[in-house]
């Protein structure tokens, strides 16, 4: 007859077991279930967290980003127009101070201008930085 209660009852003989056993340990009883898809869910927020702060910080740089356009030459900048044959190696050679190299006065000429390759064309107009002229 306790045979039958026991497996009559509401719960299993293991769960029974299962209980008293972390009941002993001081925590409560948790389906499995309940802590797997709460892990799922911390790490679905995390990914979310880390993706937006991402996200944020790109469109923070895109806002700072320059626009392509070359600012005005100022006092002590010297503007030059490129006649038939010039080339940015006789210009960044003819104003350069003579501590500095010529393929770093080139650089600098690029940087000013927004340049990305250092051929010029006939009437365009080159900026020359006051930092290479001497």
């Amino acid at each position: 007859m306790v045979h039958s209660w026991v497996t009559a009852g509401s719960t299993p003989a293991s769960s029974i077991h299962n209980r008293s056993a972390s009941i002993k340990s001081g925590r409560a009883a948790q389906p499995r279930a309940s802590v797997t898809s709460s892990w799922k869910m911390a790490r679905s927020l995390f990914f979310l967290f880390a993706f937006l702060v991402l996200f944020s910080g790109l469109t923070l740089m895109h806002t700072f980003a320059s626009t392509g356009e070359v600012s005005p030459a100022s006092s002590g900048e010297l503007v030059v127009s490129i006649d038939s044959g010039d080339t940015l190696w006789q210009l960044a050679k003819t104003y350069k101070k003579d501590a500095i190299d010529t393929r770093q006065a080139i650089d600098y000429i690029l940087k000013r201008n927004g340049l990305s390759t250092s051929e010029v064309k006939v009437g365009q107009t080159i900026i020359i930085p006051a930092r290479i002229l001497s």
